[in-house]
């Protein structure tokens, strides 16, 4: 698994060299962050390390094989005295010290048989954190296919609106040339000429703002799909991303496809069952130990015997059954259960936070997109009035029945009234995505 984040690396960098020379589509943007999101890295890693604690659990069950060997050289006797013989100042003594070899090994096959239940419950404990484990994985992948398709669609409103802005530019600079050429003509006051620069430079500051906003967006999309810093970025936009919102589902369908799909909501009720096995393991303590052990062993002076001879010669085997019962340990299997305990109620506790926040979630992007849906269709009618009502005001104005107020107010309104259209359905698509995010995909 770890090479396969390697290589998913190693992939992704290839891909961001070939998305520098082309737009990046929300599809790619989404493989991208998947393979360069460290977040996701860091849970697929911890899904690995639980995938270890469970073989750890079964090393319980299996049986124990342990060898050891040893060479030495030992001391026999010391200095000894003699008895019944006196020399002046005390007893006679006399070096008897000899050393030799000592060469020794043993086997030891022990098999658990009984511990309480503590070995299958940790046992059972340990897949069930490897499947919570895996369920995150799984929320992490969504959290970030939502985090990507949330700033993809901040870009691509950033771009829009600096579109819209750029129009409502360009339509000032063109109202001061003409405002000129009627003062030059005798149809305008230099007042007009005034508030119509005023107007043409206001409209250029609010257009070179907009840019900073899109370079903004631009820069939480690369952080959110992992490229480098400076790293040049074009986007694509989605083929129906100017379309009308889908229709929102009922409430209820939404909130039950979330509760029986949301992946964070069955890595709470994975951890919660996970913590009531670890429960039932703790109170194996209660329990004796039961194993069934075998021993072999030999010690030789010499290496010939040692290796040649036979296992049963000079040498000691024994078989037999062990039982340890740890009657009393202070209270600490005691205080061991009821911390096991208080997991498992904060466990639970979890779990109900849980599917009260994804409830929760579904409600406000259910919501969110309703409004959107009915957003758009009265900023769209908005846009088409506000065209009218420019075209109006223009034609008034050249007729010489109409002022450049009235123009100047109608271009505001028809700005207005395409950013409304461009807020109110970009909208709809991230209130898609947070209703696919909430409900699980």
């Amino acid at each position: 698994m770890f090479r396969i984040l390697v290589l998913g690396i190693a992939l992704s960098s290839a891909a961001v060299a070939q998305q520098q020379t082309q737009p990046l589509t929300l599809e790619d943007a989404v493989k991208l962050a998947l393979q360069r999101n460290y977040d996701l890295q860091r849970q697929v890693l911890l899904m690995l390390s639980a995938e270890q604690d469970k073989v750890l659990a079964r090393s319980a069950v299996l049986p124990q094989l342990t060898f050891n060997a040893s060479a030495a050289e030992q001391r026999i006797n010391g200095i000894q005295v003699v008895q019944g013989v006196t020399v002046p100042g005390g007893f006679q003594a006399q070096q008897l010290t000899t050393y030799q070899p000592l060469y020794s090994s043993s086997l030891r096959l022990s098999q658990l048989v009984f511990d309480g239940g503590k070995w299958w419950n940790n046992l059972s404990a340990a897949d069930l954190g490897l499947q919570s484990n895996r369920a995150q994985v799984d929320e992490q992948r969504l959290q970030i296919v939502y985090l990507v398709e949330q700033r993809f669609y901040e870009l691509v409103r950033a771009q829009r609106q600096l579109v819209v802005l750029g129009d409502a530019a360009t339509r000032s600079r063109d109202q001061a040339n003409y405002t000129q050429r009627l003062f030059e003509g005798g149809r305008a006051t230099q007042a007009d000429v005034y508030a119509a620069r005023a107007n043409r430079d206001n409209d250029e500051v609010q257009r070179l703002g907009q840019e900073r906003l899109v370079e903004l967006a631009r820069a939480d999309l690369s952080t959110a799909i992992g490229l480098d810093p400076g790293s040049p970025l074009t986007v694509a936009e989605p083929q129906n991303m100017m379309s009308t919102p889908a229709q929102p589902p009922p409430v209820p369908d939404a909130i039950s496809r979330a509760l029986d799909n949301r992946p964070s909501l069955r890595a709470f009720a994975l951890t919660a069952e996970q913590n009531r096995k670890l429960l039932s393991a703790a109170k194996g303590d209660y329990w004796p130990t039961v194993s069934v052990v075998g021993q072999w062993s030999r010690s030789t002076t010499e290496t010939h015997p040692f290796f040649a001879e036979s296992p049963g010669r000079n040498s000691q085997a024994s078989a037999g059954v062990a039982l340890s019962w740890n009657i009393f340990n202070g209270w600490n299997t005691t205080a061991t259960v009821r911390k096991a305990d208080l997991q498992v109620a904060l466990a639970d506790n979890d779990l109900a936070n849980g599917r009260r926040a994804v409830a929760s979630d579904v409600e406000k992007a259910v919501a969110q997109l309703s409004t959107a849906r009915a957003q758009v269709r009265v900023a769209q009618q908005a846009e088409q009035t506000a065209r009218e009502g420019l075209r109006l005001a223009r034609t008034r104005q050249e007729v010489g029945v109409g002022t450049q107020l009235e123009v100047r107010d109608a271009e505001l309104k028809l700005t207005q009234a395409q950013l409304n259209v461009v807020g109110s359905l970009v909208d709809g698509r991230e209130a898609e995505a947070a209703l696919r995010r909430a409900q699980g995909g």
